[in-house]
């Protein structure tokens, strides 16, 4: 009796351990090789964007929508536009997170598509490192 309790516990406990990472939506990042970033050191040549500016990020909210899709939104001061045409001294930036997504606050190079949201006016629309940046 109590080697079968012994072996339907450990049955039960294998079950679990293999069935719950299949079950969960959450999403972990495997370590700090597969985050991708939004700001650069320098204008990548293997990403091509319409927009590139230089900025300093002062600020991030993360923000929600009713489907449950997450957004980082970032409040920065252009300092130098190297490619398209943003005559604003300040831009909001954005990004869609995933679970190796990583931003905040610095100056960097950043890349990107405008948007044009009905709420929040002009938006940059951020593109993320594509592999590993070191």
């Amino acid at each position: 009796m109590i080697n079968n309790w012994l072996a339907y516990m450990r049955t039960w406990a294998v079950s679990m351990a293999a069935c719950c990472p299949l079950c969960t939506s959450a999403f972990a990042c495997l370590g700090p090789s597969f985050e991708r970033g939004i700001v650069f050191e320098h204008v990548p040549t293997d990403i091509d964007a319409p927009v590139v500016i230089e900025a300093t990020i002062y600020d991030e909210t993360q923000v929600g929508d009713a489907r449950g899709n997450q957004t980082i939104v970032m409040n920065a001061r252009v300092d130098r536009v190297i490619r398209g045409s943003i005559d604003a001294k300040y831009l909001r930036i954005f990004v869609h997170i995933g679970g190796c997504t990583r931003v905040g606050v610095g100056q960097g190079i950043v890349l990107g598509t405008l948007r044009d949201d009905p709420v929040r006016g002009i938006m940059l629309e951020a593109v993320a490192q594509t592999e590993d940046p070191g």
